[in-house]
């Protein structure tokens, strides 16, 4: 067992990377929870959204075009933005599963930052199912879950029919 990350990735859903042992976070979002500062407008600088899914790049595109539009930066630091998405936005394409909207985070906790971050999770690696207490019962383990679905379709379809 170990805990899981509790970064919120922008479109909700929570990373689901094992934390570094005694941090809520996963190696990479130790060293990345910052967002990005570009430029120096009268604003201040531009803070994109991390883009590690396809809802943070919809997000930084939105902001780069509203700042390019508004000529808060120039045609070249945008062009240089948007060719940084595109590249994301192709990775993202190879790398991300589809997510159910029932995984997505119901509730948000502040972190020593005070930044928000998902509540605090487990997580089981494959080979302690063997030796689990409640490897018949848990949501990680795919012949459990497989059985729970099957008695729920059971059920739910033998209640349909039933009416």
């Amino acid at each position: 067992m170990y805990n899981e990350c509790r970064h919120i990735l922008p479109g909700g859903f929570k990373c689901k990377a094992a934390a570094l042992k005694g941090k809520a976070f996963c190696f990479h979002h130790v060293l990345s929870r910052r967002p990005a500062r570009i430029g120096h407008g009268e604003r201040g600088p531009l803070m994109l959204p991390p883009v590690e899914d396809a809802a943070g790049v919809r997000l930084a595109l939105s902001q780069v075009l509203t700042e390019f539009a508004g000529q808060r930066i120039d045609r070249q630091d945008a062009g240089t933005l948007f060719y940084g998405l595109q590249i994301a936005a192709s990775l993202i394409g190879k790398t991300s599963g589809d997510q159910h909207p029932r995984e997505t985070v119901r509730e948000i906790f502040k972190g020593d930052d005070c930044q928000p971050i998902g509540p605090e999770t487990m997580g089981c690696d494959p080979e302690d199912c063997a030796k689990c207490t409640n490897r018949f019962s848990c949501q990680d383990n795919p012949s459990a879950k497989d059985k729970m679905e099957k008695r729920f379709r059971e059920t739910h379809l033998a209640r349909k029919y039933d009416d």
